[in-house]
């Protein structure tokens, strides 16, 4: 959970501070070409005008205070070199003297930085027959370098850098702020989720996670996933308790038999050879009872297991007459019909006789004698169908959904009969195969087991 929150913090921060920081980045470098746009601007009109000027008075001589007079008087202007022939500084104003001689040298005529902190253009007056007096003599100016010192244009966009670098990381720290809380909100319900499912995990089968549908609908999603597994947990656990009780008890039934008359015995209760055989035959009796029982649940152990099953080709309608003459054969006298056709399956030719057998012994065994059978095999293209169909008294339709339940028989007492787990068997056979199976009944008309399974091409 600390793994997670930390990502999604981090990720929320590493993004803002990305776009924060791009931001000031942006801002700063459109103040600072601004600013320098500004000044440029600003000097190449002044010197546009000062050369205008100085050209509408051809043949001026200027003084020291027709200099400060054309630096004071021009707006931007912050400082001016007078340059004579061979590169000579003959004057300069506004101008520290250790840069003027560099200043001196531009002689570009649109504005460029110079002497370091310097924006300087220059104009060439040589055609303009102007001169510079100084001490009574004339010197003629060969051209004028304007200047704009830019130390307080950098000064203001220091203080913008450092204004913005410091509102970058106030922002930072909000967002740092606002993301620990916001994420920590947002990942509540999955502690609370967490919280819940270890209480599940301890033994508390009852609790459940709390579902917000006006929270993240993926949360409330994921909640409602993890209730339904536990659920579903619940629900086979409480199967498995049952199943456990159940084959106990189906055990226990015959073995208690067996064990009284065996005990009967040892106890000398037994003397007549008569009644002793007929105690032998029924500890034989109850003992088949357990094989039985224990081969049905080995089955249904191998089928829940996934074991696989052989996979041969086998002829439903062969199988189908093989299960009904050994049917007749049992009980002659029950009218047993068989209506088949060849169709041809991949399967376990054993566990499929035991699924015909098992319906054909449950339709037999739960009708009265009088009652009809019918097997009928009919092949289809994708899937071939078996129904065994009876004439009996029907089977209530309140029991119809647990005829496949492990156990589950009609008679609540559990009298004389199967061990309720023909049906269970028959289903998981089917399944295993691929196919499918299903009981349609009419009360006092009859039943009838239909299953599919998928046809098999040579």
């Amino acid at each position: 959970m600390g793994s997670i929150r930390r990502r999604l913090t981090v990720g929320m921060v590493a993004a803002m501070a990305v776009v924060v920081l791009a931001f000031a980045g942006a801002t700063t470098l459109i103040v600072s070409h601004v600013l320098a746009d500004r000044s440029r601007d600003n000097l190449a009109a002044t010197a546009e005008r000062t050369r205008g000027a100085l050209a509408a008075v051809d043949g001026i001589t200027l003084d020291d205070d027709d200099l400060r007079g054309l630096v004071g008087g021009q707006t931007g202007l912050r400082g001016v070199v007078v340059v004579g022939s061979g590169g000579t500084v003959l004057a300069s104003s506004q101008v520290d003297p250790a840069d003027a001689d560099v200043l001196a040298a531009v002689d570009a005529t649109e504005p460029a930085p110079a002497a370091g902190h310097y924006l300087a253009v220059g104009i060439p007056t040589a055609d303009l027959d102007l001169a510079l007096e100084r001490d009574g003599t004339a010197t003629q100016v060969v051209h004028v370098v304007l200047t704009v010192d830019t130390t307080e244009q950098e000064a203001v966009v220091d203080a913008f850098v450092t204004l913005v670098a410091v509102g970058a990381v106030v922002s930072i720290a909000v967002v740092v702020a606002s993301a620990v809380v916001i994420v920590g909100r947002g990942l509540q319900p999955l502690r609370t989720m967490a919280d819940r499912a270890d209480a599940v995990a301890a033994g508390d089968r009852t609790r459940r996670l709390p579902v917000q549908d006006r929270d993240d609908p993926a949360i409330a999603r994921l909640a409602r996933t993890v209730n339904a597994a536990f659920d579903a947990q619940q629900d086979a656990e409480h199967r498995v308790r049952a199943f456990v009780a159940d084959a106990s008890h189906e055990l226990r039934s015959p073995l208690t038999a067996a064990t009284g008359w065996v005990d009967l015995d040892l106890q000398g209760a037994l003397d007549d050879p008569a009644r002793r055989e007929h105690a032998m035959q029924r500890v034989a009796a109850q003992l088949a009872r357990m094989g039985t029982l224990v081969d049905e649940l080995a089955t249904l152990a191998r089928t829940d297991a996934g074991t696989p099953l052989a996979a041969e080709p086998v002829d439903l309608g062969a199988l189908a007459a093989e299960v009904v003459e050994d049917a007749r054969v049992v009980d002659p006298d029950r009218r047993i019909r068989l209506v088949a056709a060849p169709a041809p399956v991949l399967g376990d030719p054993t566990r499929l006789a035991q699924v015909l057998r098992n319906l054909v012994a449950n339709a037999t065994t739960h009708t009265p004698p009088d009652a009809a059978v019918t097997v009928t095999v009919t092949p289809g293209a994708l899937r071939h169908q078996v129904t065994v169909a009876d004439t009996g008294p029907g089977i209530p339709l309140a029991h119809l959904p647990h005829l496949f339940e492990r156990f589950w028989r009609a008679d609540p007492a559990r009298g004389p009969g199967g061990s309720g787990l023909g049906l269970a068997i028959v289903q998981s056979l089917v399944e295993a195969h691929g196919g499918t199976v299903a009981v349609t009944s009419t009360p006092g008309t009859g039943t009838t087991v239909t299953l599919t399974l998928p046809t098999h091409t040579p």
